[in-house]
């Protein structure tokens, strides 16, 4: 069959059925980015229930992101070769299940088999979503729209994983954390699943062998990158592990290039990522996935480990910036984004978020949320509504429908992988932070502990000698953590502000290039 002959398949829908696809898509997106975080929260009582140990923890969050990051460009093959009807039924239902074992995993094996399953069918979902869009809103103000609601479920998954999981874990058990996609695949099937196009150009176009070698090489280099900055998290930059992984993940991704360049058939063919709209929004995805995962478990562990808040009480306080992001997506993709398209909505965003960083870095012992963090996050969710819509669109800009699904892929690898730094990053900059403010401090400290002991007259053995030394302690310990979280966040600002730096400047010569 001709593509003219199949395009009316994927665009003769009616405006019913396109709400009903809207809605179907937008509480897969959610779910999606809703697991990357929804078990951070859920992690202390987890590791009780199942007796996991600190060095295993990470890995129930690492499982899924690995397997996603690695293994997305494959999902974007299997979404040209399956088609996008056939590929969300089979992301959906394997989602599901995956979820149900791990809800109701026994040990720590079960546990992590079940997420790293999770995210191959993530990794299978998300470039079908977007190709989705792409396939049945075809004009572009529509399309613009639809793309910013997308935006606005991107940033509010992440943020609602923290209050979802915080609350299930309070009220019910951590296993709802992963029971709860059972019900939302159910939902999205039952809204979508038969309004969805039938097929798409390029539907069944190739074959699974095709660029074999390619796949391979592009799927190790993902892997070993996402490992190499796990392994960074755990033990930090200078170890063997993390070295060797993160240097065959570069060898890896040279040889993909190389092999690119020459196969007859690319997995990604190379002017797919040239294109200076379509890296930008490759390049976006990774710094907002990496300000946005490293910010959160910033927050989190401060609203947590300082504030003491709950569970449920911490997700709460992620509801002003849920509410901001949305807010802003929704609008700027009504009214911004045609005015000042992806190259200056970018800039514009990563602008306003290193304003937020700017704030949180203010954050101090003495702080409240209400005077720290709640106008941080406020303004944070603000720079993420902005930056959302662009970049789902700009990243299959002009993009022929049969790399769509492709195309979605590196959007994903780029938020996976960005994410993963993030985490990285800000994990091992805070741990030497907060160790060097400890150390500086230490002498003062015992300088004041000595003096208070003198005046109340007590020996350090003593319960009176001992309830200050622990007292003061305490207290050096929770100003280290503050000085890594704050110091953290200046980082971030640092990262942001010269990203839009770059940005400004790449859009500039662009338009001066094309002015020629």
């Amino acid at each position: 069959m001709s593509q003219a002959a199949t395009a009316p398949e994927v665009t003769a829908t009616g405006r019913g059925s396109r709400r009903r696809i809207v809605l179907s898509l937008v509480l897969t997106q959610l779910m999606i980015v809703l697991d990357m975080t929804i078990v951070v929260i859920a992690l202390p009582h987890l590791q009780a229930d199942l007796g996991i140990t600190d060095a295993q923890r990470s890995w129930v969050v690492t499982a899924y992101s690995l397997a996603f990051g690695g293994l997305v460009l494959f999902g974007g093959r299997l979404t040209v070769l399956l088609g996008m009807r056939r590929s969300y039924r089979i992301g959906q239902l394997g989602f599901a299940a995956a979820s149900l074992a791990a809800g109701l995993a026994p040990s720590f094996a079960v546990l992590v088999t079940a997420r790293a399953l999770q995210g191959m069918f993530a990794a299978l979902l998300a470039p079908t979503n977007l190709a989705l869009v792409n396939a049945v809103f075809i004009e572009k103000r529509e399309r613009d729209r639809i793309f910013g609601v997308f935006g606005a479920t991107a940033g509010l998954g992440a943020a609602a994983g923290l209050l979802i999981g915080g609350a299930l874990t309070d009220w019910l058990s951590w296993r709802w954390s992963l029971y709860i996609n059972v019900g939302i695949v159910a939902c999205s099937l039952l809204v979508g699943s038969r309004h969805l196009p039938a097929r798409g150009k390029g539907d069944g176009v190739g074959r699974v062998g095709d660029d074999l070698v390619g796949l391979l090489l592009g799927c190790g280099a993902c892997f070993s990158v996402v490992f190499g900055l796990d392994r960074a998290e755990q033990g930090g930059w200078r170890t063997t592990a993390t070295i060797a992984w993160l240097v065959a993940g570069a060898v890896l991704a040279v040889a993909f290039i190389a092999r690119e360049r020459l196969a007859a058939s690319p997995v990604l063919p190379l002017w797919l990522p040239s294109d200076a709209t379509r890296a930008g929004a490759y390049a976006s995805q990774f710094i907002m996935g990496a300000a946005q995962m490293g910010s959160f478990i910033a927050l989190t562990y401060y609203v947590q480990q300082h504030l003491g808040y709950s569970p449920v009480t911490a997700g709460l306080a992620f509801l002003p910036l849920s509410a901001a992001l949305i807010i802003t997506a929704v609008m700027a993709g009504q009214f911004l984004v045609p005015r000042l398209g992806a190259g200056g909505m970018i800039p514009l965003g990563f602008a306003v978020q290193a304003v937020s960083f700017i704030i949180l870095s203010r954050v101090a012992v003495d702080s409240s949320f209400a005077s720290i963090a709640l106008p941080g996050t406020i303004v944070f969710g603000i720079g993420m509504g902005l930056v959302n819509p662009v970049t789902f669109n700009a990243g299959t800009h002009r993009v022929p429908e049969r790399h769509i699904g492709l195309a979605s892929a590196l959007l994903s690898a780029a938020q996976q992988i960005g994410g993963s730094f993030g985490v990285a990053l800000l994990t091992t900059y805070a741990s030497r932070t907060g160790h060097d403010y400890a150390a500086s401090h230490a002498d003062a400290v015992r300088a004041t502990g000595v003096r208070e002991l003198m005046e109340a007259g007590a020996t350090p053995d003593s319960p009176q000698g001992q309830a200050i030394i622990a007292r003061l302690t305490a207290g050096l310990a929770d100003a280290s953590r503050i000085h890594a979280y704050s110091s953290s966040f200046t980082l971030l600002a640092c990262i942001v502000t010269g990203s839009a730096v770059i940005m400004v400047v790449a859009v500039l010569a662009l338009r001066r290039r094309r002015g020629r």
